[in-house]
This record gives structure tokens, C-alpha cells and sequence, in this order.
């Protein structure tokens, strides 16, 4: 995080703690996605609009699946390796 050096530190902690706040927000969100995408794939199971017989359609739900569950935890890791690097960077403020 670059930030000019003629902020006073309360700035820079309010600057901080937004974008904080923000990646929190991401990490939250992405939570979320991760287990709506499971419950409308269990969904799909119960209902029967997803076979689990069919090897063609089970290829496909686990060719999505893997893309989707993935990109959400790259995403989630990303978004906490920010939320630890702002700590840091708050912990450094002279407050």
C-alpha cells in the first residue's frame, strides 16, 4: 500500500480501515457465492434436474464445479492476504 507520507497517521488508519473493510466485504461475498453454489447444486440433485446417472451430465457439473469452487477460494485467499497485509500496515501506524 503506497500512501504519501504527509498524511497524518489517523488518515492513513481511516484510509486503512476502509479498504479493510472492503476486502472484508469481498471475502464475505465470496462466502457466500461458495455456498449458494452448493445448495443450488444440492438443489439440482434432490430435484432431479441434475442426474446423477448420466456421465455426461455429471461430467459437467464436476467440470463447473471445480472451476467455480476454485476460482472462489483463489479469490478468498487473495482477499484475506489483503486483509493481513492492512493489519500490518496498521500495526506499523503511530498511533
Amino acid at each position: 500500500m503506497k500512501m504519501e507520507k504527509k498524511l497524518p497517521d489517523k488518515v492513513k488508519k481511516n484510509l486503512l480501515d476502509l479498504n479493510y473493510n472492503k476486502y472484508l466485504q469481498y471475502f464475505n461475498t465470496s462466502i457466500i457465492l461458495f455456498f449458494t453454489y452448493i445448495i443450488a447444486v444440492l438443489v439440482g440433485f434432490i430435484t432431479k434436474q441434475i442426474d446423477y446417472t448420466n456421465p455426461g451430465q455429471m461430467i459437467m457439473v464436476a467440470i463447473v464445479s471445480i472451476m467455480v469452487i476454485t476460482v472462489l477460494l483463489l479469490l478468498m485467499q487473495r482477499f484475506r492476504w489483503h486483509q493481513n497485509i492492512i493489519l500490518k500496515e496498521i500495526r506499523k501506524l503511530k498511533l
